[in-house]
């Protein structure tokens, strides 16, 4: 891992089958390997303010929200918000149960 905090950003994940599932799943999988092959500490993300759908899932996997850039991307004429949220390990590790502590793997 790049980042000396042990921090990774997961930019985007992009499903075209959507209501199936898949993206949810395939961000479990990712986190999976974050968290306990790559050790990561923390992960988090950004995601448009009007994306519901999308909020709801990174929420419903544990993702905490940790604030709002407002206005932060300029879209043609007018700006959009981005909510930033974030998991660490210790949360990782309450709701999947699986996490290894970046400590314990050193």
């Amino acid at each position: 891992m790049q980042d000396p905090h042990d921090s990774v950003c997961i930019q985007r994940i992009v499903v075209q089958a959507k209501g199936r599932g898949c993206g949810k799943e395939a961000l479990k999988l990712a986190l999976r390997w974050l968290f306990d092959t790559r050790s990561a500490h923390r992960v988090w993300l950004d995601v448009k303010a009007f994306n519901e759908r999308a909020r709801h899932v990174y929420a419903s996997l544990g993702f905490v929200y940790e604030g709002t850039l407002r206005e932060r991307l300029r879209v043609g004429d007018r700006y959009e918000s981005l909510i930033l949220m974030s998991m660490l390990w210790k949360e990782y590790d309450a709701i999947w149960g699986y996490a290894i502590s970046p400590r314990e793997s050193e």
